[in-house]
């Protein structure tokens, strides 16, 4: 297929064009079927990678052990996914671990978005939990800290996963194709505009 230096432009500006367009063919087919398409698949969901584990197990293998206190919105099912995911790393280094989700919607203030780990005094601080933000940490895994004096324990740690605060996939991906599609352009009219200036002329014109 023999393609004009305009057209080799536009696919170089727009190389996602034809996924976008086969995409929305698609859908419009599904939903003529009768299909609904399932967010869950455009979401974002967090997971620990196997790297992230074996790493933060390592951190922890002699590590003093103390009580964990963890909780998510039970209506929020990807919190509660990646909840689990952490206990069960926390638990197979030997931490006792005790989830308390809470059954009712919760404000916004009590469940913050992301990870937070929290004690309740700032003068007594149980070892444990330095130990395990700093191995959340060097994992990867992006840890609020802050002091809760409405906890009832000090010598507890307390985790709350909260929503997840990172852009979804989708939206990422078109912001960066943006992005990319936008420099590409710039640079094109830059040159376009160097050629004008020095008296050349664009590609394709007899002298």
């Amino acid at each position: 297929m023999n393609l004009s230096y305009v057209q080799k432009l536009l696919i170089a500006a727009d190389p996602f064009r034809a996924a976008r367009t086969n995409f929305r063919a698609w859908r419009r087919k599904h939903k003529a079927k009768g299909g609904k398409t399932d967010p869950r698949t455009l979401s974002h969901e967090r997971h620990l990678t196997t790297e992230q584990r074996k790493d933060i197990s390592t951190e922890l293998q002699y590590s003093t052990i103390g009580p964990v206190s963890m909780m998510a919105a039970a209506s929020d099912s990807e919190a509660v996914g990646y909840e689990r995911e952490i206990a069960n790393v926390l638990e197979d280094t030997g931490f006792p671990v005790e989830i308390d989700n809470a059954k009712r919607k919760p404000s916004a203030q009590r469940i913050p978005t992301g990870i937070e780990m929290t004690v309740k005094e700032k003068t007594v601080r149980p070892i444990h939990a330095y130990r395990i933000v700093r191995a959340f940490r060097s994992a990867g895994v992006a840890i609020a800290t802050r002091i809760n004096g409405k906890r009832q324990k000090n010598d507890t740690l307390y985790i709350t996963v909260g929503p997840d605060d990172a852009p979804g996939l989708v939206p990422l991906i078109t912001g960066t194709a943006a992005k990319w599609r936008l420099k590409v352009r710039q640079t094109l009219l830059k040159k376009w505009k160097g050629k004008f200036a020095s008296g050349g002329r664009g590609p394709g014109q007899a002298d």
